[in-house]
């Protein structure tokens, strides 16, 4: 008789847990990445000659909703990364500190730009997923 009350006992336990678990992981946003499509290639000023900048970028979104506010605004996000990036120095863009700093940049110039279009927080934070400089 113990061994069937101690082994109910158990299962309510892991019950309880397996519930708060679940509810715990529903409560939670998922986020989600939103590529902003094909890589952006375009012009750096600041050097004597032509210099090139290939960039992928994706933006950390919290739920569905905020993904499709993004995809929505793709284009305008574009050009408001390829307005910003196009104004940075070759050296900058090779410089990590200098780069970390440019992608803090146009996170919260995408951020507004969203905020202004939408009404929307939806963008976390922007993500270089490749730079090439050449």
């Amino acid at each position: 008789m113990q061994k069937l009350i101690l082994s109910a006992m158990i299962m309510l336990m892991v019950f309880a847990q397996a519930k708060a678990a679940e509810e715990e992981a529903e409560a939670r946003p998922s986020s989600a990445y939103v590529s902003l499509g094909d890589p952006m290639v375009l012009n750096l000023s600041g050097s004597r000659r032509l210099t090139f900048l290939q960039l992928s970028a994706d933006v950390l979104v919290s739920d569905s909703d905020a993904e499709e506010t993004i995809k929505t605004h793709v284009p305008a996000i574009r050009h408001s990364l390829i307005m910003l990036l196009s104004e940075q120095k070759a050296g900058d863009i090779k410089s990590p500190t200098r780069r970390e700093e440019i992608r803090l940049q146009a996170t919260s110039q995408v951020q507004a730009l969203i905020a202004d279009l939408s009404g929307s927080e939806a963008v976390g934070e922007i993500l270089f997923s490749s730079i090439l400089v050449q």
